[in-house]
C-alpha cells in the first residue's frame, strides 16, 4: 500500500478514525448507518400499525436532522448522487433551509427522549455504541436491543465486522483517485476495491451511485 504522503497515496479506515476516536470532523461513528436505517424505516417499510406510523415519522424527523452531516461527510453531490427522488427531495429541502448548520450527533437528545418513553429515530449510538469499533459484535447487539426494533437488528446483523471509518476511507480514496492521471489504476482506487466488500455490507450503495463513470464501474464490477 502506498504511503498517504507518497506519490500515489491511499487512505485506510484507521487513518480516518483511530481506535480512540468517536468522531472525525464532527461526524460521529455510526451516523451514516443510522441515517440509512432511518431512511429504510421512513421511506421503505410498510406501516401496518400505529406504532409503525409513529416510528416512520420519528425516523423521517431524525434523517432530516442528520442530512447536513450526511451530505458534508460523504461527499453527496460531489462524489455521489441519490438513486431515488424521494430522498433526493428531502435532501434538497433540508439543505435549502439548514445548509449552514454545524454537524451534530443528536445522541444525547435521543437518550433523553427514549428515557421518557418517546418513539425516536436512530443515531450512531444505536449502531456503534460506546467504545465499539466494529459493527454488530455481541456487545453492540446487547446494547442496542433495548430498542426492540427488528429492522435495527437486521441492520446490525448485516454490518457485522465492518470497522468504523470504512466508508470515510472509501470516500477519501475516491477523492484521491480523481486527482490521479489514471483514476481507475491508482493506489487509491485499489484501496477502494479492497474496502468495497465492507462498503457493500453497509448497504449505502443501494441509496447512492458514484458520479464518476470509472468509480461507478468499479463498484459494479467488484
Amino acid at each position: 500500500m502506498a504511503d498517504q504522503m507518497g506519490a500515489d497515496p491511499c487512505v485506510t479506515p484507521e487513518q480516518i478514525m483511530g481506535a480512540s476516536q468517536q468522531s472525525a470532523g464532527g461526524h460521529r461513528k455510526g451516523t451514516t448507518s443510522a441515517f440509512f436505517l432511518n431512511a429504510d424505516w421512513a421511506l421503505r417499510q410498510p406501516q401496518r400499525t400505529e406504532h409503525d406510523r409513529l416510528q416512520a415519522a420519528a425516523c423521517e424527523r431524525m434523517l432530516r436532522r442528520q442530512m447536513v452531516d450526511i451530505v458534508r461527510s460523504n461527499g453527496v453531490g460531489d462524489l455521489f448522487e441519490w438513486r431515488d427522488q424521494d430522498i433526493a427531495e428531502i435532501c434538497r429541502q433540508e439543505l435549502e433551509q439548514r445548509g449552514g448548520e454545524a454537524v451534530q450527533a443528536f445522541d444525547a437528545d435521543n437518550r433523553a427522549a427514549l428515557a421518557a418513553g418517546e418513539v425516536c429515530g436512530f443515531t450512531g449510538e444505536d449502531l456503534l455504541p460506546g467504545d465499539q469499533d466494529y459493527g454488530a459484535s455481541a456487545a453492540a447487539t446487547e446494547v442496542s436491543t433495548h430498542r426492540c426494533d427488528a429492522l435495527l437488528l437486521k441492520h446490525l446483523e448485516r454490518q457485522k465486522g465492518v470497522r468504523k471509518g470504512t466508508f470515510g476511507a472509501f470516500c477519501a480514496n475516491y477523492r484521491l483517485a480523481r486527482q490521479h492521471p489514471n483514476p481507475a489504476g491508482s493506489a487509491a482506487a485499489a484501496m477502494m476495491r479492497e474496502l468495497l466488500p465492507h462498503v457493500r455490507q453497509l448497504g449505502y450503495l443501494q441509496w447512492w451511485r458514484c458520479r464518476d463513470a470509472w468509480a461507478d464501474a468499479l463498484t459494479a464490477d467488484a
